[in-house]
């Protein structure tokens, strides 16, 4: 299974903001620096997790985002799933309907795939985005935080 770029940058988003002192925001702008990343992709993606909770947004001259305190406890196939299914036509790995399959009244793949990528999400579930977090001390960190915004 691939995850398409929506779910990918969603995911290096709540990573980076994982990493985001307490009492800091950060900007969609110093995230696409910081990710290697064009903001127009980002703009998007923010705006559905803060409107899926997962993010706090603050408007103004010192406005940003930050996440949100529940996000620590979001699983990651729950979110892997939310992303895939809010950026995509179809949440199937398979579509038989584009364009329509002639086999489609008797072929099992459509349910063999349903169910494998079911088990994907429950895969992923196992952990929560707080679990993802890399120590504190871990030098690659220290130096990616220290990146300039």
């Amino acid at each position: 299974m691939q995850l398409n770029r929506f779910t990918d940058l969603g995911l290096r988003v709540l990573l980076a903001l994982q990493y985001l002192p307490e009492n800091r925001l950060s900007t969609v702008e110093s995230l696409a620096r910081q990710l290697s990343v064009s903001k127009n992709h980002l703009v998007k993606i923010v705006y559905f997790m803060a409107q899926s909770g997962w993010i706090d947004s603050f408007k103004g001259r010192k406005g940003g985002i930050k996440l949100a305190d529940s996000s620590y406890q979001l699983k990651l196939g729950d979110i892997v799933q939310a992303l895939e299914l809010a950026s995509s036509e179809t949440p199937y790995l398979i579509n038989c309907r584009q364009p329509p399959c002639s086999m489609a009244e008797f072929c099992y793949l459509p349910r063999l795939f349903s169910e494998a990528q079911q088990a994907f999400y429950h895969s992923l579930n196992r952990y929560t985005l707080s679990q993802l977090r890399a120590p504190a001390d871990n030098q690659a960190i220290i130096k990616w935080l220290e990146q300039p915004e």
